[in-house]
C-alpha cells in the first residue's frame, strides 16, 4: 500500500467530525480516533513496515500506554526488534516498573507515538 492509499484508509477508517474537546482542553470540529485505524490489520501492518524503516539505528521500539502499544508491537514484528511499553505512571505494586518488556537502559530508543496534536503525552 503506498501513501496516499495508507492516508485515505487512516482517515476513511478512523476521521470523525463533530465536537471534542481534545486532551490538551482544545475543541476540535474533527478528530482521527487512534483506535479505530490501530485495530485495522491492514492498517496496522502497514503502519509497522514505515515505523521499521525508521528504526535502523534503534536496538529498540518502545510505545505509551496505552494508544502507542499497538504500533510499537506492528513495528517490532516488522523490524525484528523488541519492543517495551512505556507506562503513563509506575506501578505501586509487583515489580512497580515504569517500563515494561525489554530493557532500555543504555540503548537507543525508537518512541512511537500514535497521534499528536501538542506533544503533551508523550512528553
Amino acid at each position: 500500500m503506498d501513501k496516499v492509499e495508507l492516508a485515505r484508509r487512516i482517515k476513511d477508517a478512523a476521521y470523525l467530525e463533530g465536537d471534542f474537546v481534545l486532551r490538551s482542553g482544545k475543541r476540535s470540529k474533527y478528530y482521527l480516533d487512534k483506535y479505530l485505524f490501530e485495530t485495522q490489520p491492514d492498517i496496522l501492518a502497514e503502519l509497522g513496515r514505515l515505523f521499521a524503516e525508521r528504526a535502523a539505528d534503534a536496538d529498540v521500539i518502545a510505545g505509551p500506554e496505552l494508544g502507542a502499544v499497538a504500533l510499537a508491537a506492528a513495528t517490532s514484528l516488522a523490524s525484528g526488534k523488541p519492543f517495551a511499553i512505556v507506562r503513563k505512571a509506575k506501578k505501586d505494586y509487583a515489580t512497580g516498573k515504569l517500563i515494561e518488556g525489554t530493557p532500555v537502559a543504555g540503548k537507543r530508543v525508537l518512541l512511537v507515538e500514535d497521534v499528536g496534536t501538542t506533544a503533551g503525552a508523550a512528553l
